[in-house]
């Protein structure tokens, strides 16, 4: 791999691995007793990540890299 697809990839992976991490807190009995302002800030923060990892898969496919 040359090395802007090894930074692609690690970013890939990095940005996938913290969304999986924050839908399991959304997901969890703990969200709910987060302030209702913060709530609808960190469900932001999992849509524009979720964004990102599309952008990034794509980019991904478009290099004939493994998703």
């Amino acid at each position: 791999m040359k090395p802007h697809e090894l930074r692609l990839a690690q970013q890939h992976t990095r940005n996938r691995c913290y969304l999986q991490n924050l839908d399991g807190f959304i997901n969890s009995p703990r969200f709910m007793s987060v302030p209702p302002k913060d709530q609808q800030l960190i469900l932001r923060q999992a849509q524009v990540m979720s964004d990102l990892d599309h952008v990034l898969t794509a980019r991904m496919k478009s290099l004939n890299l493994p998703v």
